[in-house]
């Protein structure tokens, strides 16, 4: 016999938003990566509008010996010089001024790469007959290190990547410490709802298209808050039915204490294929022998 109860619930808000600093900072170790930081005003959670950006900040980041300053380019977008970029096992601070006098500050430590990335092959993995003749598989060969590695995992067509909601966040409990060979680490879901979504990333694969796989080696705090990114904006929970998180931690100090968001550094490994049969259904030769 099953048994169920039943309570009707009315969630209501009184249409307070308390405004806080939204702070999006990466610094990468590759040079031909243009390194940003974004500044936005947060909104209510049932404000259809986009986030405002913060303007006429002074922003900065240093290494303990060097200070580059952040150029804004455009509204709440703030740019490093040409060619600026972090190094693995280095330290960053960033700081950010704020025009009505709040300094906001945080650190970061760029881990070393969690593996070799030596490949990456792309197999059609659709079935027409399941009306699934828009999936594709990825593929990597390389090498993971001896160590316990945490990783943000995206894929790109014709220079244009997926956004954070189709990327992953994981670990390497998978292949941890191994050699990889052929390892199918992410999936293409190319077709024209999504498309209209998030743009090229998503257009259906054409012979000529290049597919670039690309993995960002995460340091242990930056990958929980990235999980509890994804908890908050998905209903899925590692383990099932966990609670979510209230609040996504965050490494941002300073000004009235109540800013959000994160200052990272990771270090990026890629590599691409160009399709020379989007229906090809295996692995080139070259990758399996």
């Amino acid at each position: 016999m099953a048994v169920a109860c039943s309570e009707e619930t009315d969630l209501r808000s009184d249409g307070v938003h308390y405004e806080r600093l939204a702070v999006e900072a990466l610094i990468t170790d590759r040079a031909d990566r243009q390194q940003r930081v974004l500044l936005n005003k947060t909104i209510p959670y049932f404000d259809e509008n986009s986030p405002s950006g913060v303007s006429g900040a002074i922003v900065t980041v240093s290494d303990g010996k060097d200070e580059i300053r952040f150029t804004e380019k455009e509204c709440g977008v703030y740019e490093a010089p040409a060619g600026y970029h972090g190094e693995q096992g280095g330290d960053y601070h960033l700081k950010i001024a704020l025009p009505d006098g709040e300094i906001y500050e945080a650190d970061a430590s760029m881990p070393h790469h969690g593996f070799r990335l030596d490949a990456v092959d792309y197999a059609f993995a659709g079935n027409k007959t399941m009306g699934l003749d828009s999936l594709w598989t990825l593929a990597i060969w390389g090498e993971d290190m001896e160590t316990t590695d945490y990783y943000y995992v995206t894929a790109g067509v014709n220079g244009a990547f997926y956004p954070f909601e189709m990327a992953e966040v994981t670990d390497d409990i998978y292949f941890s410490g191994n050699v990889i060979n052929g390892f199918p680490i992410a999936t293409l879901m190319q077709y024209s709802q999504i498309k209209e979504l998030y743009g090229d990333c998503a257009k259906y694969l054409e012979t000529g298209d290049v597919v670039t796989l690309e993995a960002l080696t995460l340091s242990r705090d930056y990958f929980d808050y990235l999980m509890a990114v994804l908890l908050n904006g998905t209903m899925a929970a590692i383990p099932l039915f966990s609670p979510q998180p209230a609040n996504c931690p965050t490494n941002i100090k300073g000004g009235d204490g109540t800013a959000v968001g994160y200052f990272a550094a990771c270090p990026v490994v890629s590599a691409s294929v160009t399709v020379d049969d989007p229906f090809r259904p295996y692995y080139k030769k070259a990758f399996t022998e």
